[in-house]
C-alpha cells in the first residue's frame, strides 16, 4: 500500500494544489523583498523560469507514460486472463472424469474469487493465497492424469498447457498491477521539480507590480490536475479503474446453468 492508496483523492488534490500554491506564494514574496534591495535584469529570469517549466513538464510526461503504460498492461493482463482461464475451462472436455468436472468446479470458484474481491484491493493478499491453493488443487488432478496408464498424450497436452498459461497470467496480473508502481525516487524528482518550478513561476510575477492570481489559480489547478491524474492512474485503489465486464461476462459463461 502506497501513501497515494490511503489518501482519498479530494484529499490528495487538496495537498498537491497546496505544495504548488504555496510554492508559487514563496517565490512571489521572495520577488518583492527583493525588489526594494535589488534591481535585476529580468532577461535571465525569464530564462530560468522556462527552462525550469520545460523541465518539469519533461518529468511530468515521462512519469505520466510511465503510469499510463502500467495502466495499459493492466488491461492486457486481465484479457489475457479471462482468455487463458476460459480456455482452460473449454479443454478441460478434453479430460476424463472425474477430473473434468473436478477441474471446471474449481476454476468457477477461481473466477469468483475475483470477482468477490475485485474491489478490495486491500484483501490481495488473501485472493493470491486463495488462488494459488485452487492452483495447487488444480495441477493435482494434471499429475493424476499424467499418471494414468491409458492417457492421451496429445489431448492432456492441451490441457496442460492452458493450465500453465493460466497460472502465469495470474502472476503477471499480480505483478505489474499490485507490486510494479512508480517508484519513490521518481514521485520525489516530481515534486522537488513542482516546487521548484512553481516557485521560480511566483518569482517572476512577483517582479511585477501587481500579480495576477486568477491566473495564478488556473495555473496551479492545472498542474495539480496533471498530476492527479498520474496519482489515480498509479493507484490500485482511485478513480480509474479496469473495467471488469470481459470477467463477469466470462462467469457467465462457466456458471452452472
Amino acid at each position: 500500500m502506497h501513501l497515494f492508496d490511503v489518501l482519498p483523492v479530494w484529499l490528495t488534490l487538496l495537498v498537491v494544489l497546496s505544495i504548488i500554491f504555496l510554492s508559487v506564494w514563496g517565490g512571489i514574496s521572495f520577488a518583492r523583498k527583493r525588489k526594494r534591495k535589488h534591481v535585476e535584469d529580468d532577461a535571465p529570469i525569464n530564462t530560468l523560469v522556462g527552462a525550469s517549466l520545460a523541465l518539469f513538464a519533461f518529468i511530468l510526461a515521462f512519469t505520466f507514460g510511465m503510469a499510463s503504460n502500467r495502466f495499459d498492461a493492466r488491461k492486457a493482463y486481465l484479457l489475457e486472463e479471462v482468455n487463458s482461464i476460459e480456455t482452460t475451462w473449454l479443454r478441460a472436455d478434453l479430460i476424463a472424469e472425474p477430473h473434468r468436472s473436478a477441474v471446471r468446479a474449481l476454476l468457477r470458484d477461481y473466477v469468483a474469487l475475483r470477482i468477490e474481491f475485485r474491489d478490495q484491493i486491500e484483501k490481495a493478499d488473501q485472493v493470491v493465497a486463495a488462488s494459488n491453493k485452487i492452483q495447487t488443487q488444480i495441477w493435482s488432478h494434471v499429475n493424476q492424469i499424467i499418471a494414468q496408464s491409458n492417457r492421451n498424450d496429445a489431448y492432456n497436452a492441451l490441457f496442460i498447457d492452458a493450465v500453465n498459461a493460466m497460472f502465469d497470467d495470474q502472476t503477471k496480473r499480480v505483478t505489474v498491477g499490485v507490486e510494479f508502481r512508480i517508484p519513490i525516487m521518481i514521485w520525489c524528482t516530481l515534486l522537488v521539480l513542482s516546487m521548484l518550478s512553481m516557485f521560480a513561476v511566483g518569482y517572476l510575477f512577483g517582479k511585477g507590480d501587481k500579480p495576477n492570481w486568477n491566473i495564478i489559480l488556473a495555473l496551479c489547478l492545472g498542474f495539480a490536475a496533471v498530476i492527479l491524474v498520474i496519482v489515480d492512474l498509479d493507484s490500485v485503489r482511485g478513480t480509474i479503474q479496469l473495467n471488469q465486464q470481459p470477467l463477469l461476462d466470462m462467469y457467465e459463461r462457466i456458471a452452472p446453468k
